[in-house]
């Protein structure tokens, strides 16, 4: 017995030494348990927006804020040399040195003060957008953010591109965890195959040229021809917003992979080349002067929403212009054929403004029309929200949700005429640097990379907004590069969604009328809701209250925010109860075509 009792002893000592040796000595299971409960407990929210998860924490202001927020108070005075503390994680580095989430909001409060009148606000929000019908070839910057638009040849190379990024499994194989310890080479892999499925998908569709890429050409000369088909679908997205939306940020993964130094060593070359644009176009054949020629208004006038009769007067105003402009300005390095295809280009992208821009402003009017700034009317048409009724998480008086509303507009049709800079700034940011964090964002695995270039531009598109429209409701933070809108494709995706959402509501309230006389319909609309009137009334209140009461998973008052809860509000679209009078409109889904 004594033996035995020793034997354990020793063993028991030998094992409690070992696991000290591994472990660590004087390990507590129940203390570790109690550790990571307190840590739990102590996630706080930002102090400041309240509706965002605290990231850092202020030393000296001892308080806790997401990242925005803290750049946003701490960018000037004395609070510009305050130390914070990270509570999840470093920050991602940002180039140049310029500081994400950073809005230029003047310092006053959110709420609007007696001295800005409703009145004013909307006056100067109407300034707003008139002071935006300037010539938008007059700046050099607008040059750059016209695209080309692609010729028969390009088309042909675009069908093979897209189909080898329906085909490759790009980011199912290198933005996930397991690949994390060898994830250079396995990005080399499927760079590879992306490279071997395209020359398969040309070979298909044209023999001869495929055989030639695959057997004639120079490394260079397969480089340049990968450079050109990249750029050809970049080029067509920035033109084609609503296509290849599940496409595009596959391709745009792997050429930011193939960005990165030791990939590009291996490879043996960039895939990256400038998107071509209108303004590179008439520079290299030395034609710029056509840009202020007196002919490209009718050679560009977008000619949709007027009657048959206008339209055909205005197609042939255009027909002869552009033969005119052609004449004038070809010359052997910029054929008719492509002083043509600049031209209707420039048409294109008018086209575009207009198109995305109408839905905005139709609800402008929409709220403008049917509610008064300085109070309710009557008991259909009170703006006011409260905190927790209906699912709001913000409390705003009818004089300030109008304005919270209105200056929201305000904002989304400056971002809707300014698409084009937005989405090379976005390109640029995306591609310019190789840097980024896989993170779970809540939504799943994401890239959280900086975007200085976006947040440039939309600061500068906010304080435009801000000074046009005096005072300002709600926070001017706009959150980049953290876990509401981890990178420049999120951002812009977001935005690229607003005509859709607001054309169909704007469609859908146009269209009771049409319900009201239709024999059809007519019951249905006076025994459920009495009349189109009041049908209408219920779906504009819905929306200008619950579309922008700072609901949603990363809602609030802040830039995005509002889009959030825009886009929260059309999620529960099936449940409300006018919801037939949006199909009976023509209304199918918010979402779009994903080809």
């Amino acid at each position: 017995v004594v033996v035995v009792v020793v034997v354990i002893v020793v063993f028991v000592g030998s094992y409690a030494v070992t696991t000290d040796r591994l472990f660590g000595k004087g390990i507590n299971m129940a203390a570790a348990s109690n550790e990571n409960e307190k840590a739990a407990s102590s996630i706080a929210m930002c102090v400041e927006c309240e509706d965002q998860m605290a990231a850092v924490r202020c030393e000296v202001c001892q308080e806790t804020l997401c990242r925005p927020c803290f750049h946003m108070l701490h960018r000037k005075g004395k609070r510009i040399n305050h130390k914070m503390t990270p509570l999840l994680g470093e920050e991602l580095p940002l180039p140049g040195g310029q500081v994400m989430g950073e809005a230029g909001e003047p310092d006053k409060k959110n709420e609007a003060t007696d001295k800005d009148t409703p009145e004013a606000a909307m006056e100067a929000t109407g300034k707003a957008i008139a002071a935006k019908k300037n010539n938008f070839f007059a700046e050099d910057v607008a040059l750059k953010s016209v695209p080309v638009r692609l010729s028969d040849s390009e088309r042909s190379k675009l069908g093979v591109l897209i189909g080898g990024l329906k085909v490759s499994e790009y980011t199912d194989n290198v933005d996930v965890l397991s690949s994390y310890w060898r994830k250079h080479e396995v990005i080399l892999e499927e760079i590879e195959d992306m490279q071997n499925l395209l020359a398969g998908l040309l070979t298909s569709y044209d023999f001869r040229e495929g055989s030639q890429y695959l057997n004639k050409l120079t490394t260079e000369q397969q480089a340049e021809y990968l450079q050109d088909i990249f750029e050809i679908g970049r080029r067509y997205k920035i033109m084609n917003p609503e296509k290849m939306r599940s496409t595009y940020g596959k391709m745009m993964f792997l050429l930011m992979d193939a960005g990165k130094s030791d990939v590009k060593r291996k490879i043996g070359f960039s895939l990256r080349k400038p998107i071509t644009t209108v303004g590179g176009m008439l520079e290299q054949a030395d034609c710029l002067q056509l840009l202020h020629d007196p002919l490209l208004t009718d050679a560009t006038r977008d000619i949709s929403g007027v009657s048959e009769e206008v339209a055909a007067t205005l197609a042939r105003k255009k027909k002869v212009a552009m033969e005119n402009l052609a004449e004038k300005y070809s010359n052997a390095e910029l054929p008719k054929v492509e002083v043509n295809r600049i031209l209707l280009s420039l048409a294109d992208y008018y086209s575009y403004r207009s198109i995305a821009c109408r839905p905005v402003r139709r609800m402008i009017e929409l709220l403008k029309e049917n509610y008064d700034p300085a109070g309710p009317r009557s008991g259909n048409d009170n703006l006011e929200i409260s905190y927790g009724r209906g699912g709001s998480k913000l409390s705003n008086s009818h004089k300030t949700q109008f304005q919270f509303v209105l200056q929201s507009f305000t904002l989304w049709h400056l971002i809707c005429e300014r698409m084009f800079d937005l989405w090379h700034a976005a390109d640029e940011d995306m591609l310019s640097s190789t840097d980024y964090r896989l993170s779970n964002t809540g939504q799943g695995l994401n890239r959280v990379q900086s975007c200085p270039t976006v947040a440039h531009l939309m600061n500068s598109i906010l304080r435009e907004v801000q000074r046009a429209v005096n005072s300002w409701v709600g926070l001017s933070v706009v959150h980049l590069g953290d876990r509401d809108v981890p990178n420049a494709l999120v951002f812009i995706d977001k935005y690229t969604q607003v005509p859709r959402i607001l054309s169909a509501i704007a469609d859908c309230v146009d269209g009771l009328p049409a319900l009201e006389e239709n024999p059809n319909t007519v019951e249905y609309i006076s025994e459920t809701f009495g009349d189109a009137k009041t049908l209408k009334m219920r779906i504009l209140n819905d929306y200008f209250k619950h579309g922008f009461d700072g609901s949603g998973s990363d809602g609030g008052s802040c830039i995005d925010g509002r889009l959030t809860s825009t886009w929260n509000w059309c999620s529960k679209i099936e449940k409300k109860t006018y919801y037939r009078a949006f199909q009976l409109t023509g209304f199918t889904s918010f979402d779009g075509d994903f080809k």
